[in-house]
């Protein structure tokens, strides 16, 4: 069975990786960063405002190319065209996609869509919520309540207008509390979006059969209590269990993972019941109209798990500082911060060269993979060269979400020949707002960006105050020469 380090992958990526479930593989991770760093020893950008229509659609092949005229204080134009989607895809044999708009800020939602905050104030009081994904996925739309505010109303409510078919979103310590097992191996499950069911419950005293509405309301209570035992419970049953993936819908952008993301964000006990609206008239599955026209009609909130994604990257803190060393470069002394993910526990890295707070101008900051092979070539070594010449920069390598699912060398070497960015195919969003909170932590803005325009509008879509593109990378440069007295030669630079 396959594993891969990093969770989320990004743009152009596709994984074929085994569903959720309980830990199911070691991960092999090189040396932590802070050792390797001990044994080396020794008015600006903002998304304050929607630039264009951003509505849910299929997108599927990213425009890396789009280029533009950046303005302090007037928002980021890519020029005519240029609006694009990076779609952030989560491991697991359903290759499912999410597609996620960054030329907002990630608090303003997808157009016709409600506010994530407004959406907890009602998870609060115990309402519904509509809750989409995207269409290049399962293009489906959930009733979602958090489970402990669930009653015998809500419950009738969520079958008059779902499948009927009511789940439970749950963290895997819970589950594993109760001793609700997978339905099947996570090597068989061949459900189409390798959702990670588990065997069926009732509970065992005080209902009947367990299929009406306020029989499935006590269940699903009492699974949300944390007080509860696997002895409460009898196998099988009419409710449905659901084994979230840890790190939530930013490691799978399904909605087993909105429910449970939603209930705790709300201060309930983090599990969420779900289940998918259909037609009246002829029982399909509701899209995207439908939903939006049923949520209307019944006073409820809509949202997309998109959002929910860009929210969490805003609000949640999701890297922190573990380590801080000075290491000595060829370059100088250098600062470097090392970062550890709340997600997943990977590792992340800013080296800083000279005071990166004290300037008053933007600071250069190159963003690009750990361990990338720009890196291997030289490339960083080229950026802390040009930093040099400045004295001061930063350089921010983050674990990437497409660690496992990078183009081969060849084509990497390729893509860097021809003058690309190291990482326009490696980064999402979700790393860029990483990147964003450890430059956040670190006290670093203003910034002035080496790299590319997508680049830009993801750092400014997380917050980030970026006031233009670096001159730094833009032209050759001479290399010193060799102690032989050879003649200097010229090396291209590639932006990183």
């Amino acid at each position: 069975m396959l594993h891969a380090r990093c969770p989320v992958v990004g743009l152009h990526a596709a994984a074929d990786l085994r569903g959720a479930g309980p830990a199911q593989a070691a991960v092999m991770r090189p040396a932590p960063l802070a050792r390797q760093h001990a044994l080396a020893g020794g008015s600006s950008v903002t998304a304050a405002a929607c630039r264009q229509p951003c509505a849910l659609r299929n997108h599927t092949d990213v425009n890396l190319c789009t280029s533009g005229v950046v303005a302090a204080g007037q928002g980021w134009d890519l020029g005519a065209g240029s609006a694009r989607r990076l779609c952030v895809r989560a491991h697991g044999q359903a290759r499912e996609t999410l597609t996620l708009p960054t030329d907002r800020d990630l608090d303003i939602p997808i157009d016709g869509f409600d506010a994530i905050s407004d959406a907890l104030e009602d998870v609060k009081a115990g309402k519904f919520l509509v809750v989409l994904d995207d269409e290049s996925r399962e293009n489906e739309g959930d009733l979602i309540i958090a489970a402990d505010k669930v009653d015998a109303a809500a419950m009738a409510f969520m079958v008059e207008y779902t499948s009927g078919v009511v789940c439970i979103g749950m963290e895997g310590a819970d589950l594993d509390r109760l001793n609700l097992p997978l339905m099947v191996r996570s090597d068989e499950n061949e459900d189409t979006m390798y959702t990670a069911f588990t065997v069926t419950v009732d509970l065992r005293d005080g209902i009947t059969t367990g299929i009406s509405a306020s029989d499935r309301a006590k269940t699903l209570r009492t699974m949300a209590d944390p007080a509860a035992t696997a002895a409460d419970f009898r196998r099988p049953g009419h409710i449905f269990p659901l084994r979230c993936r840890p790190g939530g819908v930013l490691v799978r952008p399904g909605h087993t993972e909105a429910s449970v993301d939603l209930a705790r964000l709300a201060g309930s006990f983090p599990a969420g019941v779900l289940s998918e609206i259909v037609n009246k008239r002829d029982g399909s599955m509701a899209r995207t109209p439908d939903l939006l026209e049923f949520a209307k009609q019944h006073g409820l909130k809509c949202i997309s798990i998109a959002d929910l994604m860009r929210y969490r990257l805003r609000h949640e803190q999701l890297v922190t500082l573990s380590d801080t060393a000075t290491v000595t470069s060829r370059h100088g002394p250098l600062t470097v911060h090392t970062f550890t993910s709340a997600l997943d526990g990977a590792e992340h890295m800013v080296v800083v060269m000279g005071d990166a707070t004290s300037t008053a101008q933007a600071l250069p900051v190159s963003v690009q993979p750990l361990g990338s092979t720009a890196d291997l070539l030289g490339c960083s070594d080229d950026v802390l060269a040009r930093m040099a010449m400045h004295g001061h920069g930063a350089i921010v390598h983050v674990s990437s979400n497409r660690q496992g699912e990078r183009p081969s060398l060849a084509r990497q070497v390729q893509r860097l020949a021809a003058g690309a960015s190291a990482s326009d195919d490696d980064l999402d969003l979700v790393d860029h707002g990483i990147a964003a909170q450890m430059l956040a932590a670190l006290k670093i803005g203003p910034v002035s960006l080496l790299g590319s325009s997508v680049q830009l509008e993801c750092l400014a879509a997380c917050g980030v105050k970026v006031q233009g593109m670096a001159q730094l990378l833009q032209s050759e440069h001479a290399v010193s020469g060799h102690a032989n007295g050879q003649a200097s030669s010229k090396a291209h630079a590639h932006a990183v």
